[in-house]
C-alpha cells in the first residue's frame, strides 16, 4: 500500500469524502514532489476513492506524477472555482498550511459542505517512519554529530556567535554536502537565556557558556541537535547535571506503551524537583522528519501514544534571565521496547580548553 493509498483508507475511516493538501512537505511526503508557489494556489486534492489531482500554476514547471492527475491554471483563471468544480463532498479535509484566503472563497462557494482538520489525517501517516526514512534519519544525525565535533575546534576566545554559525555553516557544506535544516542557534553567555537566540556580535571569552543548536538533511530528512559548552570551566555545573538528567529521563521513559505527555512529565519532573521548574519554559520535544517541526508535540497537553517508527526530539533546558542557560537535545526513535537514540555526540563533555584542542 502506498502513501496516498494509506491516506484514504484513513480518510474512509473518518467519513472524509476529499483531503487537500497545501503544505510543502506533506505534499513532498505523498507525491515526492513539493511546489513553493508563493502567494499563489497549490493544492493536492486526494480523494477517497479515485485519482489525485494536483492543482498547479502553469507559471511552475511540472512534469505529470505517476498516479497523479495534473490541473494548470493561469493568473487569469479562478483558481479556487477550478478547484471547487472537482471536490467530492460532503465532507472535505483542509491541511492547515492552506491560506485562509482560498479557504474561505472555497467555503462560500461549497455551503453544503462539511469542512474538517485533514492535517490530523497525513499527520497520523508521516508520523510513522518506514525503515527506509529510519535510516536516512539516522545518517541526517550521523552527519550532525560528525560537524558538532568539529563546533568544539571553533570555539575559541575572540570568535563572535555569528563567525561560529558561519563556520557551522560551512562545515555542513563540507561534511554533509547540505545547508543547514533550520537556522543554527549559537548564544554566549547570558544569550543562553533566549531558547531561540540569533547569533550575533558578542564576543566569546573562558569561562562563558555556550548553546549551539543546529541540523542538517540527508536526502530530504532532518536532524536536530544541541549541546551546550563551557569555555574552559563549566559555571553552571548544577544547572548543566539537572538538564542532562533530565534529557536522560525522558529518553528512558520513551516506548510504545508510553505516551507524549509520560516523556514530557519525566523530563520536567526532573527541572521541577531540583526548584528550576519556572525556567523550563517550552515543551521538551516535537517531531521530525522531512520537517524540522512535524507532528506531534511532546509537551503535557499531549495524550497520544508514543508508537514505534516515531521520530522526536527531547530538548529539556534551564533558561535564567539576564544569566544563561543550558540545553540539551537529542533524537529518539521509537522501537517495539523502548527508543534508539539517533545522536551519538558526548554529553559528558561539556568543558573545551581551547589551549589543548
Amino acid at each position: 500500500m502506498n502513501r496516498i493509498e494509506k491516506l484514504q483508507q484513513r480518510m474512509k475511516e473518518q467519513q472524509v469524502d476529499t483531503c487537500l493538501i497545501s503544505d510543502r512537505d506533506a505534499m513532498q511526503y505523498f507525491i515526492q514532489k513539493g511546489f513553493s508557489c508563493g502567494e499563489r494556489m497549490v493544492v493536492l486534492a486526494v480523494k477517497q476513492q479515485g485519482r489525485s489531482l494536483l492543482f498547479l500554476n502553469e507559471l511552475f514547471p511540472a512534469e505529470q506524477l505517476e498516479g497523479v492527475e495534473l490541473i494548470r491554471f493561469k493568473d487569469t483563471d479562478d483558481s479556487v472555482l477550478l478547484l471547487k468544480e472537482h471536490c467530492t463532498g460532503p465532507v472535505i479535509g483542509i491541511d492547515k498550511a492552506w491560506p485562509s484566503g482560498f479557504l474561505l472563497r472555497l467555503m462560500q462557494l461549497l455551503p453544503e459542505c462539511q469542512f474538517t482538520d485533514g492535517a490530523a489525517l497525513s499527520d497520523q501517516i508521516r508520523s510513522i517512519k518506514s525503515q527506509q526514512e529510519q535510516q536516512k534519519m539516522r545518517r541526517a544525525s550521523q552527519l550532525n554529530d560528525a560537524v558538532m565535533q568539529k563546533v568544539r575546534t571553533f570555539l575559541r576566545p575572540g570568535v563572535t556567535e555569528k563567525q561560529v554559525a558561519e563556520q557551522i555553516r560551512e562545515a555542513f557544506r563540507q561534511i554533509a554536502q547540505s545547508e543547514p535544516s533550520f537556522d543554527t542557534i549559537v548564544a554566549f553567555q547570558e544569550n543562553c537565556a533566549d531558547p531561540h537566540a540569533t547569533p550575533g556580535s558578542k564576543v566569546l571569552e573562558a569561562g562563558m557558556s555556550v548553546i549551539v543548536d543546529m541540523g542538517c538533511r540527508f536526502e530530504g530528512y532532518c536532524s536536530d541537535m544541541t549541546r551546550t559548552f563551557f569555555l574552559e570551566e563549566n559555571t553552571m555545573e548544577e544547572i548543566y547535571q539537572i538538564v542532562l538528567k533530565a534529557n536522560l529521563a525522558a529518553i528512558a521513559a520513551v516506548g510504545p506503551h508510553a505516551t507524549f505527555r509520560d516523556v514530557d512529565l519525566a523530563a520536567r519532573r526532573v527541572i521541577e524537583e531540583a526548584g528550576y521548574g519556572p525556567y523550563f519554559i517550552h515543551r521538551t520535544g516535537h517531531g521530525i522528519g522531512l520537517s524540522v517541526h512535524e507532528p506531534y508535540d511532546v509537551s503535557s497537553v499531549n495524550d497520544a501514544p508514543l508508537q514505534p517508527g516515531m521520530c522526536f526530539s527531547i530538548e529539556p533546558g534551564v533558561y535564567l534571565p539576564h544569566q544563561g542557560g543550558v540545553r540539551i537535545e537529542d533524537l529518539v526513535l521509537v522501537t517495539e521496547d523502548g527508543c534508539e537514540v539517533l545522536n551519538h555526540d558526548p554529553k559528558d563533555q561539556p568543558v573545551i580548553s581551547w589551549k589543548q584542542s
